[in-house]
């Protein structure tokens, strides 16, 4: 999946937190989507770091 807004990008984030847990799958699926134009905008820049801070506060957490 390509994202071509941002809030394509919340969507797939939203989709991929709903359960409070991070797989290696939704991680990458999430980085592939913000790299697909070789660029990060400050907008996906803004939802990278909020899964980082979800992930920091024990929101929640990554899995294999």
């Amino acid at each position: 999946m390509e994202p071509s807004q941002p809030s394509e990008l919340r969507a797939l984030i939203d989709r991929a937190l709903a359960d409070k847990i991070l797989t290696r799958a939704e991680q990458q699926q999430i980085l592939d989507a913000v790299m697909a134009d070789q660029e990060i905008s400050p907008e996906e820049h803004e939802l990278l770091e909020l899964v980082v801070e979800r992930l920091n506060s024990g929101e929640i957490r990554a899995v294999d």
